[in-house]
């Protein structure tokens, strides 16, 4: 498809009003994005320009358009970080995305002559209430609920729990659609998908990390953004960290790297886990009958890390710890790329006088077939007791078609600050990187089995010279904690 005919009809859009996300009423909590209300939302004319967008580029769910009868389907969300707001709206307020929810809902309902509830369990706390409630309602037999969408290790709980169905048996989503690619191949595991990610929430968008550039600082240093190497698959990190040398500077005189001074490159603690998943360090793989199994290559990570330890020697990794401070300084002015989280170019980039621009993490080498954008997301599961699996597999499928093509390039123009009518460029980075997110499944079984935590981090908590000995000190406790995983996997009824 022509990301140039997309983004004609992303500007369309965002011509109709200017904004930004924001929780969706009281219900939602609160959200990592910030909000502007847009001066002048008209529903009908969004409407309008949807619709006018299905004549461009648009990829279609293929769905019968069924009639279900007037019967009401319920989704469950957790207050924590705002998460309603990433799937559902309950009424116009004038906000671009929050609209754009609900004119989805208002679509989708009256094409299947079908009710979408949302009910918001007032839960702070990762999910974990809700969590439990799912359980119980699940051991007591009650169906209160038809699709569970909650936080990453509350979902992953509640599926090998037996709480949920596999996906992979409900007819009604078709897996081949690009809207479930990534995560949803790599969550099945032994032929099973019990919990997954996919665009039926826009929550990747702010919860993976994105490389950004300061174009003014590129251009000041007589560098070229590399669009045209990105485009051509060449983009590699070797290339970054040509990019990127010798572009500290301390610019107080001080004599120490603080963050008042100047930086090639700058990355947060958890953009690292990202980094070493992108450049094919992941730790967890899957034998040929699909069944997780420790796949290190412990080659390639020693090189990884030693790749990064010269990309981080040319910027900086120290303002990690908070997950901002890097940013701020990125925002200054003062570091020509930064990696990190997307809600953070919402809330902290877009709001500076700052020209930036997005590419995909380079490859390794140019040997490595596609970019990769690793992250984090919440994940949605359907409980067993749900008598409504294959009504609710058709709404997400057609939801998750709707938001792909309408709603996940309307937020991210604005995360990039509606500069895509000036930037056509990042219009085509941007699909580059939303067809390559996923969520690295080692990450997710790590939310259940803390001895594979550290080997998903290797690349911030480990030198390059002692990469093989740690792998090799945690090699039986993760073998172990994989086949318990696996083993879950398989005598849940499939």
């Amino acid at each position: 498809m022509s990301p140039k005919r997309r983004i004609t009809s992303i500007l369309l859009l965002t011509a109709v009003a200017a904004g930004s996300i924001s929780a969706c009423g009281e219900s939602a909590g609160s959200s990592p994005a910030a909000s502007t209300t847009a001066a002048s939302a008209d529903p009908s004319q969004i409407a309008e320009t949807e619709a006018e967008e299905t004549t461009n580029a648009y990829i279609p769910d293929d769905i019968p358009d069924t009639d279900f009868g007037g019967e009401t389907v319920t989704f469950a969300a957790p207050t924590w970080y705002g998460a309603p707001s990433f799937i559902y709206a309950s009424e116009l307020d004038g906000e671009v995305i929050n609209d754009a929810f609900y004119n989805q809902r208002m679509s989708i309902q009256e094409r299947f002559n079908v009710s979408i509830d949302l009910f918001v369990k007032n839960d702070e706390g990762g999910g974990t209430q809700l969590e439990k409630d799912v359980h119980k309602m699940v051991q007591a037999g009650d169906s209160g609920y038809d699709l569970i969408y909650n936080g990453d290790g509350c979902g992953v709980r509640n599926g090998l729990g037996g709480d949920f169905l596999n996906l992979r048996a409900v007819s009604s989503i078709d897996f081949d659609k690009p809207w479930f690619s990534g995560t949803s191949d790599l969550f099945t595991i032994g032929g099973r998908l019990f919990f997954t990610a996919n665009t039926f929430s826009i929550s990747s968008i702010y919860m993976s990390s994105t490389l950004t550039i300061n174009k003014k600082l590129a251009s000041d240093f007589g560098l070229e953004v590399p669009y045209d190497q990105a485009r051509a698959g060449s983009w590699t990190l070797d290339a970054l960290l040509a990019m990127t040398a010798n572009m500290d500077k301390d610019i107080d005189g001080d004599g120490k790297m603080t963050e008042e001074d100047q930086y090639g490159f700058l990355s947060q603690q958890y953009s690292e886990l990202c980094m070493q998943c992108n450049l094919g360090g992941a730790m967890i793989g899957k034998n040929a009958e699909g069944w997780l199994e420790l796949t290190p290559d412990e080659n390639r990570i020693v090189s990884i890390i030693e790749k990064c330890s010269q990309l981080f020697a040319n910027g900086s990794n120290k303002f990690g710890a908070s997950n901002e401070s890097g940013v701020e300084v990125f925002v200054k002015g003062n570091s020509l790329f930064c990696f990190m989280e997307g809600r953070l170019m919402n809330t902290k980039v877009r709001q500076y006088d700052i020209t930036y621009g997005i590419l995909p993490f380079p490859k390794y080498d140019e040997n490595q077939e596609n970019y990769s954008a690793a992250g984090y997301d919440l994940y949605w599961g359907i409980p067993v007791t749900s008598e409504k699996a294959e009504m609710t597999g058709t709404l997400v499928s057609a939801m998750s078609c709707y938001n792909y093509n309408i709603i996940v390039p309307q937020v991210w123009e604005i995360v990039l600050g509606s500069k895509l009518a000036d930037a056509p460029d990042d219009a085509e980075m941007f699909e580059i990187i939303r067809d390559v997110q996923y969520v690295d499944i080692g990450y997710a079984a790590s939310t259940a089995m803390s001895s594979l935590s550290g080997l998903c981090f290797l690349i911030h908590d480990t030198k390059p010279d002692t990469v093989v000995s740690t792998i090799e000190k945690k090699k039986n406790s993760a073998i172990n904690s994989i086949d318990k995983f696996n083993d879950k996997f398989a005598a849940l009824d499939g």
